[in-house]
């Protein structure tokens, strides 16, 4: 399966708001109908890979890969997904929770599995033993590494050269006009070994549209939520307010809203290149978001003093947000 749409760059649809509405008010899919709702308004526009995890929802972990696998999703998207980091990353637990992805989601391979949060409390040895037999034996068709640190992924690379194990071929990541300090260390490594990077958060969650001075309930911002929490102790900052502010002036004059600038930035101005197969991933609240999200990312380049605005909010507040945890 691969993506037909008119984006610069891979679309991927992230389902981290597929799961259980009532354990989790950050869910927006629940049901088949909502469900299908969703994925089907991705397809429509030509886009056929889902990026999910075995945590998702946030409040709701394990909530997620089933509803995909109750619409049979698989049959028509190629499904990435991710270990559960809150048991460790142990072999046993990575060749569990692999068989269990399958299990839940109803397919027979998963097009990318994912290290989804470093575990520095068991050797990564075994994992990448565990991932390789995976690949050998059909269940993945590769994987890839989320969150972790630059040596890092280094790490990994020279541990599957030396044991002749599958190399990862992805870094999931975030990644936007304010989140840059990877350009530094991270993507020299990827680039030298080949690595693609999805991009997590490209609009910076809503960030230059202001979403966090009148935060709404449930919302990327409401600190009351896991992920708004997460999300204001990330963003919240007087250094990176104070140069988000100034880019919001200037898209006004544009009349360009600033989510939508900053993700065209993302798609269009930054170091991600088609070339290397990057992309973005992309969520919503609701169909009717995803459609409008889909918009922006094909409508083409910013102006130039709009991309240059968002470029000097990254000059200005610096490296305030790492790309690791």
């Amino acid at each position: 399966m691969t993506s037909a749409g008119k984006s610069p760059l891979k679309l991927i649809l992230g389902a981290a708001n597929v799961g259980d509405k009532e354990a989790d008010p950050w869910a927006r899919y629940d049901t088949p109908d909502e469900v299908n709702a969703f994925i089907n308004a991705f397809a429509r526009r030509g886009y056929t890979q889902i990026d999910t995890a075995a945590v998702y929802s946030p409040q709701a972990p394990y909530s997620s890969e089933p509803r995909l696998g109750a619409v049979n999703a698989g049959e028509r998207f190629s499904i990435d997904t991710k270990a559960d980091f809150m048991k460790g990353h142990t072999k046993e637990n990575i060749t569990h929770d692999i068989d269990n992805s399958l299990k839940l989601l109803k397919i027979n391979q998963i097009n990318v599995y994912y290290l989804h949060i470093p575990d520095r409390n068991n050797p990564i040895e075994p994992a990448l033993e565990a991932l390789n037999t995976a690949h050998k034996d059909g269940k993945i068709k590769t994987w890839g590494i989320s969150n972790f640190r630059a040596d890092e992924v280094q790490e990994v690379i020279d541990i599957c050269e030396k044991r002749g194990f599958v190399k990862p071929a992805v870094y999931q990541g975030h990644y936007n006009a304010l989140v840059r300090a990877g350009e530094k260390d991270l993507f020299p490594v990827l680039r030298k070994n080949g690595m693609a990077f999805y991009a997590y958060s490209p609009a910076a969650g809503g960030l230059f549209s202001g979403s966090h001075k009148n935060p709404v309930p449930n919302g990327r911002f409401d600190p009351a939520h896991k992920s708004g929490s997460i999300t204001n102790l990330l963003y919240i900052k007087p250094s990176v307010l104070g140069a988000v502010d100034k880019a919001i002036e200037v898209f006004a004059k544009h009349n360009i809203e600033g989510h939508a600038a900053a993700l065209r930035w993302t798609a269009y101005h930054s170091i991600l290149d088609k070339k290397y197969g990057d992309g973005l991933i992309i969520g919503a609240s609701s169909p009717q978001q995803l459609e409008s999200n889909v918009d922006t990312v094909e409508e083409g380049p910013l102006p130039e003093e709009v991309a240059a605005a968002l470029n000097a909010v990254y000059e200005e507040a610096g490296d305030e947000v790492s790309y690791h945890m």
